[in-house]
């Protein structure tokens, strides 16, 4: 019967949650549930060599009774360290810490987004004149190879310099590959090619603005005036038939993303807070300062000199100014137009001198 009440107060105890070591060591001591539940905590402590912290364990479980997750309650309360007081002070210092790097996280990505906004401008700035003097020299070269127009050659090889010079500065600001003849090239000879088509009867290259055919309006086919010939363009079959067979790609927008999302952190300490900063910061690749720096230091936003700062540098170098010596810096140092030289030496109150071809102030003339 001791063995049968032995292993009852085993299995017993072992069902509420606590471990095998202590219920075997209570068992073997004689002790029953009962028993258990009328002694304290210095009696398992002094009798039965229990330490005061499983005795505490063994205790706050036998009163409680019977109930689900006792042995995760029991370790809870045995194995659990102490959680320590955090001080109010410590703690408000920490916030205020944590907001300080958060407005100045803020503040830092604003300054990053308005220097690429001033980036982004000036050199669209440089990017747009570059456009307009590409499509200036394209139609002086037509000009420059039309017979009709020989008597102008010499004038429009003069213009095709001028603007070269400034294409090449631009070309220059912008950091492109190549050279602008490149894009001139291309602009001038390889894009009337592509918007051509030929006939698949006679070969013959067709305008698709002089050759749609009259007879089949609603849709884009042309004709071939020499020989009659409807026809229709390859791509435009290519997207008939994508349209035709619905084989076009359909979104789904309830579809869940591909790659897995990071949960957000439980908790923002110092750690978590300079991890952020940090994974920020490299995200965009530079600081906002750099930027700054870098903005104010590009040829596109303060390179250029204005036009009174240059004529008093080169009169002070040179004591005059003469177009074929000094146009191409006068291009290159003040963003100027070529065409409008004499106009600006004018404006400043120069006097020119015919005989010599030079510019000087009047007192000096």
């Amino acid at each position: 019967m001791g063995l049968m009440a032995k292993k009852d107060t085993y299995l017993a105890l072992l069902r509420r949650g606590i471990d095998d070591t202590t219920a075997m060591h209570l068992a073997d001591a004689g002790l029953k549930i009962g028993d258990l539940k009328k002694i304290d905590k210095s009696q398992l402590v002094d009798n039965y060599a229990l330490k005061p912290d499983i005795a505490e364990g063994v205790l706050t479980i036998i009163k409680a009774g019977p109930q689900s997750h006792g042995k995760e309650r029991y370790l809870a309360k045995v194995l659990a360290p102490e959680r320590k007081k955090t001080s109010k002070i410590e703690e408000q210092k920490f916030r205020r810490e944590q907001k300080d790097i958060l407005a100045d996280l803020a503040e830092q990505k604003d300054r990053l987004k308005l220097a690429k906004v001033d980036a982004f401008r000036n050199q669209k700035l440089v990017m747009n004149r570059l456009g307009k003097t590409v499509e200036l020299i394209v139609k002086l070269e037509n000009n420059l190879y039309d017979e009709s127009k020989d008597d102008q050659k010499s004038k429009i090889r003069d213009q095709l310099e001028t603007r070269g010079l400034e294409a090449a500065r631009d070309h220059e600001l912008l950091e492109l590959v190549g050279t602008p003849q490149d894009i001139v090239d291309f602009r001038r000879l390889m894009v009337p090619k592509l918007v051509l088509h030929a006939c698949p009867e006679c070969g013959d290259e067709l305008d698709p603005r002089s050759c749609r055919n009259p007879d089949d309006v609603d849709n884009w086919s042309f004709i071939c005036w020499d020989c009659e010939t409807p026809f229709t363009a390859a791509l435009g079959d290519v997207v008939d038939g994508v349209f035709e067979n619905g084989s076009r790609i359909v979104i789904d927008e309830n579809k869940p993303p591909r790659e897995s999302v990071p949960a957000k952190p439980a908790s923002k300490d110092f750690t978590t807070v300079s991890q952020l900063i940090i994974k920020d910061m490299e995200k965009t690749g530079a600081t906002a300062d750099q930027m700054a720096a870098a903005t104010e230091a590009s040829s596109l936003a303060g390179g250029l000199m204005s036009i009174n700062d240059w004529i008093d540098q080169t009169l002070a170098a040179k004591g005059y100014i003469q177009a074929q010596e000094d146009r191409e810096d006068f291009i290159l140092r003040t963003g100027a137009g070529a065409t409008k030289f004499n106009k600006w030496m004018k404006k400043a109150g120069l006097y020119f001198n015919k005989q010599t071809g030079r510019w000087t102030r009047y007192e000096d003339r």
